[in-house]
């Protein structure tokens, strides 16, 4: 049972981090998260990169470039759960027709 709670609080903290960066469409980031575990996985990927860099970015040792690595991996991800929920956008309204 307690794998299942660390599992569901992991989860949640997945779709968290996804909201605060964009709270605007959180009910379709929501809704996709709760539908697709491609998004989940999206999620995921840039939860575990929001926490990395911000690892990082306190570290005593910083590198540069490591860090510059990870805030365009950041900004690619971004833009890829933007797209993600801009295409249920358009296949929602497709299926309206």
């Amino acid at each position: 049972m307690k794998q299942y709670w660390k599992i569901k609080i992991a989860m949640r903290a997945e779709l968290l981090c996804a909201v605060e960066k964009f709270p605007a469409i959180k009910e379709k980031i929501t809704s996709l998260f709760n539908d697709s575990e491609e998004f989940q996985a999206l999620c995921h990927d840039y939860f575990l990169c929001v926490k990395s860099l911000g690892q990082w970015e306190m570290s005593v040792e910083k590198d540069e470039r490591f860090l510059r690595e990870y805030k365009d991996l950041k900004t690619t991800l971004e833009k890829d759960l933007l797209q993600f929920v801009d295409h249920l956008g358009q296949k929602h309204n497709h299926d309206l027709l």
